[in-house]
């Protein structure tokens, strides 16, 4: 993949020490994991690197990962939920991706300080699964009603959803 995106990885981990939990890639790019508490963090120092600065968030994307073990068979994620920003830096065309995971009821720094674009990826994941991000400046639902009961993306939710009759239009 992409080497400046991998010299990046590296400055990050040297920045960051033991809250970098690893780097990797797959078919997505390069992937840096790291500590929840540290996801604003690490998405600052990438901002601002100076042989490649990753100067936008493409977007925030959650998984959640339940049910994985029983599902596969392999080893579960170290929590239940994983959080996915996708970063470019325009200027060098390269992508890097800063994994986390969180557990249920935990919250993670939002990213809208240093990215604008994160305010309604957040909310979308917050809508979804839950997740909350502490210093959001207006987390909350972005597709349903302010009423509506759960998050939708969550395993547990119904497959059919509810029954049409529980919410009636309006």
């Amino acid at each position: 993949m992409s080497e400046l995106a991998q010299q990046a990885a590296k400055r990050l981990e040297s920045a960051l020490g033991s809250k970098v939990s690893g780097t990797f890639e797959d078919g997505r790019g390069v992937v840096v994991r790291v500590e929840p508490e540290a996801v604003r963090e690490a998405l600052g120092v990438l901002k601002s690197d100076r042989e490649c600065p990753f100067d936008m968030l493409s977007h925030v994307a959650g998984v959640d990962w339940k049910t994985w073990r029983e599902e596969t068979g392999l080893e579960s994620p170290p929590a239940r939920f994983g959080l996915v920003y996708a970063l470019y830096a325009v200027a060098k065309r390269t992508r890097i991706f800063v994994e986390t995971f969180v557990a249920d009821g935990q919250s993670v720094p939002s990213a809208t300080p240093l990215y604008a674009s994160a305010d309604w990826s957040e909310r979308e994941v917050y809508d979804m699964f839950g997740v909350k991000f502490k210093g959001h400046p207006d987390l909350r639902r972005i597709y349903l009603t302010d009423d509506f009961e759960g998050h939708p993306l969550r395993k547990e939710f119904p497959r059919h959803g509810h029954d049409p009759q529980d919410h009636p239009q309006e």
